[in-house]
């Protein structure tokens, strides 16, 4: 019974995390279509509650404070893993989506050709912490549009609100929780894969 009502509660939270504000939620625009192109934006990002530019500077400054040049090192870092490792593991799970959906379709950056692309904004991001009394998992929050390649139109959006990363015996936590964060764009290509499939799912 504990492993149904947590079964139904998941299944809840994760059904709450994504919700359409605009356009045609069933995505039933995307049939047919077999390539998708991917955009990522980060603009205007949160950093819990803090505007990214504000979380950097004070990161650089601590860092540097205790060893000279590691702040630096740790923007680059911070930075990098957003084409390195966060977008790579939102592709890879929203294409084993499509994949196990049976759909035939691929999503990836630069397909330009593609005719509807997937912008995927970051809106905030909380990189958690980890203390002798309490731990925060790393969760995004993102914007998620489907949008008309040639024409800019938006067909569909939708918002993923506190979209966990979990990585069990994880102890690099302070200086690079690039190793939990990439776990919350897994679980949103997940998401966003597996909305896609069940409307490119053919027909019988």
């Amino acid at each position: 019974m504990l492993l149904i009502a947590g079964f139904i509660a998941v299944t809840a939270m994760t059904a709450k995390a994504q919700k359409f504000t605009e356009g045609d939620e069933s995505l039933s625009f995307l049939a047919g279509e077999t390539k998708f192109n991917i955009e990522y934006v980060y603009d205007g990002m949160m950093v819990g509650k803090k505007a990214e530019a504000d979380y950097k500077a004070e990161k650089i400054d601590a860092y540097n404070k205790k060893q000279p040049g590691k702040g630096d090192r740790w923007a680059e870092k911070w930075v990098n893993s957003r084409s390195a490792v966060y977008e790579p593991m939102f592709e890879e799970l929203i294409n084993k989506m499509l994949f196990k959906g049976k759909t035939n379709a691929s999503a990836a950056k630069n397909q330009k050709d593609a005719k509807y692309t997937i912008v995927v904004k970051t809106v905030m991001l909380e990189p958690g912490f980890n203390s002798f009394a309490m731990k925060v998992n790393p969760y995004c929050d993102f914007e998620v549009s489907f949008v008309e390649t040639a024409t800019g139109k938006v067909m569909a959006k939708a918002f993923l609100n506190n979209v966990q990363g979990v990585v069990v015996n994880d102890n690099d936590w302070d200086f690079d929780p690039s190793n939990r964060i990439k776990e919350c764009f897994a679980k949103a290509g997940k998401m966003v894969g597996g909305k896609m499939a069940k409307a490119l799912k053919p027909k019988k």
